[in-house]
């Protein structure tokens, strides 16, 4: 079974700032993320949320979210009508799903999980990252589509001290 995530639209800008983060913490021997929202009912990128660090854990081969820190995103989500629908984290070398990222990521029916590869230095072009998306199991999807022309999106920084300024 095959699932696609061409719905999802990634503003160009959107990446910029999952990039960053990934190199700075990759050149520390590090894996990070951040997630993705959109409105209600489009499924244009409106806001990236990248990880802070209160209620984070990074390090070789983690990246793990707190409940807490999961909880001050999806609260500023729900007040301002966004859905959360993807989440992009960084791996040391390949782009797969490790047997904790299927076991553990957020696993809800339509949810897409992105992986990074070889985080000390990402490709840019999220076509060359893994693509999964939920539906009982984790499946194989088509990477995002870009468009140049979307507006910039919102990137805010969040944590267990709750949603920011990035």
């Amino acid at each position: 079974m095959s699932a696609d995530a061409r719905s999802l639209v990634l503003p160009a800008g959107a990446v910029d700032p999952v990039l960053r983060e990934i190199r700075r913490h990759g050149l520390a021997d590090r894996e990070t993320g951040a997630l993705l929202l959109t409105g209600p009912s489009e499924m244009d990128v409106l806001v990236v949320a990248v990880a802070g660090t209160a209620g984070i854990v990074r390090g070789p081969g983690l990246f793990r979210v707190s409940a807490v820190a999961y909880d001050r995103l999806f609260t500023f989500a729900e007040e301002r009508s966004y859905r959360t629908r993807a989440m992009i984290h960084s791996h040391p070398d390949e782009a797969f799903l490790s047997r904790t990222d299927r076991l553990y990521s957020l696993r809800v029916p339509g949810f897409v999980s992105a992986v990074v590869p070889t985080y000390a230095a990402p490709p840019a072009d999220p076509a060359a990252w893994g693509w999964w998306r939920f539906d009982q199991d984790w499946f194989p999807c088509s990477a995002p589509v870009v468009d140049d022309a979307l507006p910039p999106v919102l990137t805010v920084l969040f944590d267990e001290e709750g949603v920011r300024a990035y």
